[in-house]
């Protein structure tokens, strides 16, 4: 059974923990419903860490098998998704952007 509290926003709550505010890189929409984050690319000046994207999936409970599909995805791969307790995730990855996560409540 997941431990993620639904009653507020699990996102606004994963951004806290781990330290991170609301922002071009981290942006919550859809009333706290979605959440995307942007990773920091080669070529970005602006971007998460991937540790602090890390923190973020970790806080939000992500499974080991979605976390190493997200660190495996090619730029060739396209968009590619994953659930898990009621979250549905969406990325995509290239060099010079990083990797790009949606995620939204189901």
């Amino acid at each position: 059974m997941s431990s993620l509290n639904f009653s507020g926003s699990p996102f606004e709550g994963a951004l806290d923990a781990c330290g991170l505010k609301e922002g071009t890189s981290a942006r919550i929409g859809d009333e706290g419903r979605s959440l995307d984050l942007d990773h920091q690319g080669q070529d970005e000046s602006s971007g998460l860490q991937i540790a602090s994207l890390h923190c973020v999936l970790d806080e939000l409970e992500a499974p080991d098998s979605v976390i190493s599909q997200m660190e495996q995805t090619r730029a060739l791969d396209g968009r590619q998704e994953g659930d898990w307790n009621g979250i549905e995730a969406s990325w995509n990855y290239h060099p010079d952007t990083g990797l790009d996560v949606l995620l939204a409540l189901s």
